[in-house]
């Protein structure tokens, strides 16, 4: 190995020594870039499969694609050869950190570059080395390009690494591969119980509606449950479309006037819409079509994520983007909300656009209902509520568990490689 040992006295990186053995290298000691081409359309090109960045999952490296899969017109540009001896990385985007280890031969695309290591040198070693947050930072520090960033190769090469003897290597990667493997079933475990969390709260709404979806449009609608009737819904609630007010008057906004936003619809989902990201003002009120709806009015989004859903925690307005209903005295405003939210498969259908589904206001004036006595429709509310509380609360638990346990194998590979021991 072209490296030069070191004495552990001298440390590598400043206040931490390499353990006994342990060398300094760079990455250019200890492996090469193989960058053989395969000329598309090519008889050597059409019998290789061919690999993407999108095939590498992030951070695991893992390849989502069959080694056997063809697909017609994949790979028309000129591209790279592997096999079982390289170590691949994705250059484009070096945080979304795509190092990955084939187990067939193959071609892929320029912006993964197939790294050969040398004699010496374990391959999946190299693999996390590459993968370590300290080779990232280093990648991203030195990249090229604003809106598509790749790493400059010929700098992160150049960073200086922790290598130990080969044997050490091994017993490194071993001990590795099962943390990273405890790591990826508390991983699955934790996603299982958030999408139970998920299927509850589903359940929920299936059962307070009977298992019938209680929106419809066209006066073709499942029976009312006993006690319950269908309604046209402009009947029992003011419709109110949403406005923006014109961005060329910037003295129009910054008020003091919550206003509602595509933006905004990820966090609006069954809770009160408080806080948004943008304020318009009394003058962006009198020169446009926006207006100021009242608390309790259910804001339905209708384009993109069609189904998402609000209720206003005070005065606000809204973008064109939402249905607004101001809902009368024998209307639950938030039953109304959970309505909506438990007819979202409905909604989907309804939606159209070639680009932009919307869900147009012609369509939406048309809903009818199915509804029970306001009583029971506040008694139904009122135990969603609690229900959905409950299920919001579990899944706030483990979103916070998979966020910790995202942080873990970086936590790992950086304890590994400061001392050597896993």
């Amino acid at each position: 190995m072209p490296t030069k040992v070191v004495s552990r006295a001298v440390p590598f990186q400043r206040g931490v020594s390499l353990p006994y053995a342990w060398r300094c290298a760079t990455l250019s000691d200890l492996c090469l870039e193989d960058r053989h081409i395969v000329e598309s359309g090519s008889l050597v090109a059409a019998r290789m499969p061919y690999l993407s960045l999108k095939h590498v999952e992030s951070g695991t490296g893992r390849i989502l694609r069959d080694a056997l899969e063809a697909i017609a017109g994949e790979g028309k540009s000129t591209t790279f050869a592997f096999d079982e001896r390289h170590v691949l990385y994705g250059k484009l985007r070096p945080y979304l950190n795509k190092v990955s280890l084939p187990d067939f031969s193959g071609r892929c695309t320029t912006e993964i570059i197939p790294l050969l290591p040398k004699e010496g040198v374990c391959r999946e070693f190299l693999a996390w080395l590459l993968r370590r947050p300290e080779t990232i930072a280093a990648a991203i520090q030195e990249k090229t390009g604003a809106r598509m960033p790749r790493a400059n190769l010929r700098h992160l090469l150049s960073l200086q690494v922790p290598f130990p003897p080969l044997a050490e290597q091994k017993r490194i990667v071993a001990k590795l591969n099962e943390q990273m493997a405890a790591v990826e079933r508390a991983r699955a475990a934790a996603e299982a119980q958030f999408g139970a969390a998920k299927k509850i709260v589903d359940a929920c709404l299936r059962t307070a509606f009977h298992g019938i979806i209680p929106l419809s449009t066209n006066g073709e609608h499942a029976p009312a449950p006993s006690g319950w009737s269908w309604h046209k819904l402009t009947e029992l609630a003011r419709l109110e479309s949403g406005h923006t007010p014109s961005r060329n008057h910037p003295e129009w906004w910054g008020g003091d006037i919550r206003w509602i936003g595509l933006s905004d619809i990820r966090g609006l989902d069954s809770t009160e819409a408080i806080e948004t990201k943008e304020c318009t003002n009394e003058l962006g009120l009198a020169n446009s079509s926006a207006r100021l709806l009242p608390k309790g009015t259910v804001a339905l989004c209708r384009t993109a994520s069609v189904g998402m859903v609000t209720i206003l925690g005070r005065p606000m307005a809204t973008s064109q983007h939402f249905a607004n209903w101001v809902c009368s005295a024998s209307l639950n405003a938030r039953f109304l909300m959970y309505l909506f939210m438990t007819s979202r498969a409905k909604l989907n259908e309804l939606a159209s656009g070639a680009t932009i589904q919307d869900i147009y206001m012609n369509t939406i004036r048309e809903f009818r209902v199915c509804l029970p006595t306001k009583a029971e429709q506040s008694r139904i509310a009122e135990s969603l509520a609690r229900q959905i509380k409950a299920a919001d609360h579990t899944r706030a638990i483990v979103a916070k568990n998979l966020k910790e346990i995202a942080r873990m194998p970086a936590a790992l590979l950086t304890r590994v490689f400061a001392n050597g021991m896993p």
